[in-house]
């Protein structure tokens, strides 16, 4: 699909909610699912959101990136509480 190679889904979940998560969603193999368990790479990333307050702790900013060979070429940070940004329709029409 347009030059795309591979469609990943990361959130601050271990593996077995990843998993699940894209049986629900009958991702089967067309998204890769990706746990980040420890937050480390959201942290990396300095895209923590801080969800204490909802009894969630330490969670991920939603976003989307287009990465080209490793190297992160867009960025597609949501404001709080929107999904604009990060859809798929926006995120093809930087490609």
């Amino acid at each position: 699909m347009k030059g795309v190679d591979t469609i990943a889904c990361i959130s601050v979940n271990d593996a077995f909610v990843m998993g699940a998560w894209a049986k629900d969603q009958k991702s089967d193999d067309k998204v890769m699912m990706l746990g980040d368990g420890n937050g480390e790479f959201t942290r990396a990333m300095g895209l923590t959101l801080d969800a204490s307050r909802s009894g969630l702790g330490t969670r991920s900013q939603r976003y989307a990136m287009i990465v080209e060979d490793g190297v992160i070429r867009e960025l597609f940070v949501e404001k709080p509480g929107a999904f604009e940004a990060s859809t798929a329709e926006n995120v093809l029409k930087h490609l």
